[in-house]
Order: structure tokens, then sequence, then C-alpha cells
């Protein structure tokens, strides 16, 4: 088995195994948006078949070079399509495949490298042993097979309390065409946070990328005045809540709720089967998350860095993401 990145003529393959065993951050038309930065990796069986592939995003950051996942993109990968049908055997296919990932970014000789994966991979320990520090993390899923008034009963009360107050206070969601306002929004929250923000890449996802058959937005509004929105992304199964923001200067507590809660009936009319809340270990976004009642759902961040720069890969992670 082997990795290397992909040749023109092979887009249509790695494509079609990512439609399959990936998600739509693994496909061309989202990977292509980062230019050439971007590494798109294909994985190769001995005999030279295709089975996987993920991709790396490679920057200079303090005249270091970084490995890690593309600008608001929740994972890089990978997917692999396991052919076999014994349990050893399907378990020593993905850990000889993880282990070729390693070997690779061994050889990038990256001074940080930061890559969140799949949330099918559960097997992390190729990268254990390659001296990555392996770092849960979290989301929430939720089933959308339900009915609206079960889902309704599965959020806390506090999360039933902000939609319903909303409503009562005249505050109204509507389905956004214009995603010049999502942008103003998600922005406006970014810098009022002090974090950065790709604008290039937030640019490239809202307006070069984004259309009704792959994405959709909410916003929540105070007669005309927008004051929250949410965006998500899809491809024919999941719902991946992407960007979110609002205006502090007319926040209300039920303004965000609604926005989502709209996104997620939307997302069941349309036939979706799962919606992710790409979810985030800070207390208080954890917190809202969990009050719309999905299923918290675990995956892995690989980390690693030469050893004078572990005391700033935090630093260089809250920088960067």
């Amino acid at each position: 088995m082997k990795i290397r990145r992909l040749e023109k003529g092979e887009f249509s393959t790695y494509d079609k195994l990512a439609s399959q065993y990936g998600s739509l951050f693994n496909r061309s038309d989202w990977v292509g948006l980062f230019g050439d930065n971007m590494h798109v990796l294909g994985i190769y069986e001995d005999g030279g078949e295709m089975i996987g592939g993920l991709s790396l995003y490679q920057e200079r950051r303090f005249g270091l070079k970084i490995l890690r996942s593309a600008p608001f993109t929740p994972t890089c990968g990978p997917f692999i399509d396991v052919k076999a049908l014994n349990p050893v055997a399907i378990l020593e296919t993905r850990r000889k495949a993880l282990e070729c990932i390693v070997n690779y970014i061994g050889g990038l000789s990256a001074a940080i490298v930061m890559l969140p994966l799949d949330s099918k991979i559960v097997d992390t320990l190729p990268f254990f042993w390659g001296e990555y520090k392996v770092i849960p993390n979290y989301t929430y899923r939720l089933d959308l097979s339900v009915s609206l008034e079960q889902m309704s009963k599965n959020m806390s009360s506090e999360r039933r309390k902000n939609i319903s107050k909303a409503g009562k206070d005249g505050l109204t969601v509507r389905q956004t065409t214009d995603m010049s306002v999502t942008r103003d929004l998600v922005l406006s929250t970014f810098r009022r946070q002090k974090k950065f923000v790709d604008e290039e890449s937030l640019d490239a996802i809202l307006f070069r990328y984004a259309n009704p058959s792959n994405s959709f937005a909410f916003t929540t509004y105070r007669g005309e005045l927008p004051i929250a929105t949410c965006f998500i992304v899809h491809d024919v199964q999941t719902a991946y809540y992407l960007l979110g923001g609002y205006c502090v200067e007319e926040k209300h507590h039920g303004a965000g709720a609604s926005s989502m809660f709209q996104a997620i009936k939307h997302s069941k009319d349309i036939g979706l089967k799962i919606f992710d809340f790409e979810g985030s270990v800070i207390p208080a976004i954890e917190r809202y998350f969990r009050g719309f009642g999905g299923e918290l759902t675990p995956y892995f961040t690989v980390n690693k860095a030469w050893l004078p720069l572990e005391i700033a890969l935090k630093f260089v992670k809250q920088e960067i993401f």
C-alpha cells in the first residue's frame, strides 16, 4: 500500500470513492476551493488500485511549515474502501492505510501537524505509535428520521423556551439567498471574538461553492434587520453546520436557536438522514449544541510538533482555527 498526490486524470475515481466512503469535505469540488496549498492524496493498493484518499492543507506561519485541514474544513479524512470481510482483515487494512499516512507525513518534514480525522476512524494506534498526540473531540449528531414532535421533546427545556420566546417576540426566520447577509454576520462575530478568519476561503465557500444542491442558510430577523444566521453544507445523507453569526447589538437568546431549528427542519424536509453540529469542546458552545438533543459522537485529532514548538502548539492552533 502507498500514498501519493493525485494526478489530473485520477480525480473522477477519487470522487467516486469519496462520495461513497468519505464526506463532501473530501471531494474535489470542496478541496479545489483552497488552491495550491491543498494536497489531495490517493491511497493505493500494491497493484495500483486506488482505495481511498485524504487531503492535507500546507501553509507557512511564522516561517514554519504547517500541515492541517483546510480552513472551515472539519476533517481531512481519510476514507477507505475496505473490501475484506473478516474482522481482523478489516482492521489490518485500515491500520495499514493509517501507517502509510503516518510515514508519508513524516517525509514532509512539517514543523507542526494538526489533523482532524473522520469520525469513522476509531483506531488511532498508528498515530500513537508515531508519537502523535491523539486528542478526543466531540460533536453532536441528530437523527433526522424521528418526527419533528419527537425532536422537540428531545431538546432541552432551555432550547425550547429560546425558540418559543423568539416567536413571541416577533422574530422571523427566512431561508437566505443572499450569502452576503450570512457573510456579514459571520465576519462580525469572528472579529468581535478577536478570532482569525480566512476571508478568502470564507468567500470561496459562500460565493463559489454554495448552491441550492449542496448548501443552504437560514437567518433570523427582527423586522427587516438580520440578527442571527447559520450556514449548512450537505451531501446526500448528512447536513453539517459550518458557519454561524449574530448581531451583538440586537442579540436575542432565541435568534440563533431559531435559525438552527429551521435548518434542522429543512434538512429533514429535503431527505437528509443526519444533522451534524460539528461540535466544540468549548463549554458554552458544547452546552448550546447539546440542547438540541443530538447524540454525542467522538472523533480524534492527531497533533505533532517539533519539540521546541510543543509549548507554542496551543497558541498556533488557536491562531489558525
